[in-house]
């Protein structure tokens, strides 16, 4: 019984390291470029499905199929960016929406390529080098240092030239284009590299479940990513961290309350914009400024 709790223990450990890779890709889009994305669950499957087609159907080694499944993600991310980068708020939430239901529907319907909703079966496990983690343990581990490689690029990024820009369009996109910031440029640059994170995201979990179908990428899965950010906190490091990790356990936590986890979600989102505008991370940044500040308060008197 210790044995089996581990275990499953170290599975939601795992889900939760890959939404944490997933939603800190969301994070650089709109965190901290502003634009936001409700059909995030596109590049989820997009990742899944490439991984996993190219090492069931054609052979090729897992480490190369996932690399394929973030440079095909990458692609799509550019694509949907195009006519994005000229649109915002609702105008852009619809064309996120669109996407991510048009690559549910093909999932769905092209038999010949996706299996439609039969899915994809014996998807070899994650190996690297030679290597098959095939334990539970290993996967977990493998994927804590997926998540941290991919958190430190996501912190290189965000202090980067790169990253400036990213925020000074976030904050007012008139006043970066007059500071001679290529709006559309930067704009395409963070709808990639999110959808390369959310890809890569969909590409592990296809190598650990072994299975994957349509009914894991609908657009509940989109909202469960945005709730994870915004519950968390957006535009910093810890935030999306923060979100998944709760929110995989809360997940978990209403698998018997199947019918209503879309209206429990729908509670936290509107929670968490008229409560928590900066998450969780930001209540804690709160008390800890309050607490700093009675500590100096003290130490003055």
């Amino acid at each position: 019984a210790v044995i089996s709790k581990d275990q499953y223990l170290l599975t939601l450990f795992a889900f939760a390291g890959i939404y944490v890779i997933a939603v800190s890709g969301l994070d650089l889009l709109f965190g901290y470029s502003g634009q936001i994305s409700m059909g995030h669950a596109a590049y989820y499957a997009i990742g899944a499905y490439t991984s996993a087609l190219l090492s069931t159907k054609l052979g090729v080694p897992v480490l190369l199929s996932m690399i394929a499944a973030m440079v095909v993600s990458g692609v799509f991310g550019i694509i949907v960016a195009f006519p994005a980068a000229k649109l915002v708020r609702h105008f852009l939430s619809l064309l996120t929406i669109a996407f991510g239901q048009m690559v549910y529907i093909f999932a769905c319907k092209a038999k010949a390529v996706t299996n439609a909703m039969a899915g994809v079966k014996r998807i070899p496990k994650l190996n690297l080098f030679g290597f098959e983690f095939r334990s539970n343990l290993s996967c977990a581990i493998l994927i804590l240092v997926l998540c941290v490689l991919f958190l430190i690029v996501k912190q290189r990024i965000v202090h980067s030239s790169s990253g400036r820009a990213l925020m000074a369009i976030r904050e007012n996109v008139v006043a970066a284009d007059g500071m001679g910031i290529n709006i559309k440029k930067y704009k395409i640059m963070a709808f990639a590299i999110s959808a390369v994170y959310t890809g890569m995201a969909g590409a592990l979990y296809a190598h650990i479940v072994s299975y994957i179908s349509p009914e894991s990428f609908q657009s509940s899965q989109s909202q469960l990513l945005m709730t994870m950010l915004l519950f968390g906190g957006m535009g910093n490091l810890a935030g999306p961290i923060i979100g998944a990790v709760i929110v995989t356990i809360l997940n978990e936590t209403l698998q018997g309350f199947s019918s209503y986890r879309m209206l429990i979600y729908g509670f936290i989102i509107l929670a968490s914009v008229l409560y928590m505008p900066k998450g969780l991370y930001g209540i804690v940044e709160k008390i800890k400024g309050l607490f700093g500040r009675r500590v100096k308060a003290d130490a003055d008197n």
